[in-house]
């Protein structure tokens, strides 16, 4: 694909959300800040996992976005692609490909940190559009949540509505595989199953004869974590350490269920009240991070 321009048109701009109350000159010089990525059909823009180093304006053509295990989107300009993650140094979470007649354009976050840094108003009118965009997302992504959740309660009631009919029916040969399936399956949905990953700002990890464990994934039944090091506990083992929660520590203990690769997940004895009231306190803090108030 070659481009004729040496930069994406004002007109594309004006269409970005990150760009809205940019003048005309304003725009002119962020375009020149764009450079054409030049890609035959079916090139990829990037991977899965690869580290973002800025993001794309499509002007022509179209990219595929591909998430392993999910939908795939095909886009058509004018349209941003992968601003949040270029912005913030984020893994890319899906693969994007190029299709006929493209033109993308790619703005460095290197470049936007230099270009902002010297025009500081127009640096904080970005960064309120920005935040905007961010709000934007996480209200919709509350929204696709809360019908989700809803989905599961509907679901989990018509579950527990299947086991009954099966435990008042005659017994069959399929009688308690149906039965069993349907029972896994409300326990695992239950929502004291959920899992959340502590963020960097709530850093938790569980410290152990062997060193400090880091904490992968919370549940209020589970922990997941990093073994410190490569002799990591059989399943069935137990194991007990002191939970460091982010600066408050409380004693934890458990039953080694998984392990595999330093990955060792434990399920938790019951705590004294005392302690699952830290525990449950930490947890929802760490839980508020995925919420909008």
């Amino acid at each position: 694909m070659v481009a004729a321009m040496t930069g994406p048109r004002i007109d594309d701009l004006r269409t970005i959300p990150l760009f809205r109350g940019f003048a005309d000159e304003e725009l002119d010089e962020i375009a020149a800040l764009f450079k054409p990525v030049h890609l035959p059909p079916g090139g990829i823009v990037f991977e899965v996992d690869e580290p973002a180093r800025g993001f794309f304006l499509l002007t022509a053509g179209e990219v595929t976005l591909d998430r392993p295990g999910d939908d795939v989107y095909v886009l058509r300009p004018p349209a941003l692609i992968g601003e949040l993650g270029g912005l913030a140094g984020l893994g890319r979470n899906c693969k994007a490909t190029v299709g006929e007649g493209t033109a993308l354009w790619l703005l460095e976050s290197k470049k936007v940190q230099e270009y902002f840094g010297l025009n500081q108003e127009l640096g904080v009118r970005f960064l309120v559009n920005l935040l905007e965009v961010v709000a934007d997302k996480i209200q919709r992504d509350q929204r696709r949540l809360e019908d989700m959740r809803g989905n599961l309660v509907r679901t989990q009631k018509e579950l527990k509505r299947l086991r009954e009919l099966v435990l008042d029916a005659p017994d069959t040969p399929l009688s308690a595989p149906i039965h069993d399936a349907l029972s896994d399956l409300i326990v695992h949905n239950r929502r004291v199953n959920y899992r959340i990953e502590p963020p960097p700002a709530l850093a938790s990890s569980l410290r152990v004869d062997a060193g400090v464990a880091p904490v992968l994934e919370w549940s209020r039944t589970h922990v997941s974590l990093t073994w410190p090091n490569e002799r990591a506990p059989d399943v069935g083992a137990w194991v007990s350490g002191v939970a460091d929660l982010a600066g408050v520590e409380i004693p934890l203990s458990g039953k080694v269920i998984r392990s595999a690769d330093r990955r060792v997940t434990l399920e938790l004895d019951l705590l004294i009240d005392e302690y699952a009231t830290v525990f449950e306190g930490y947890l929802t803090r760490v839980q508020l991070l995925d919420i909008l108030v």
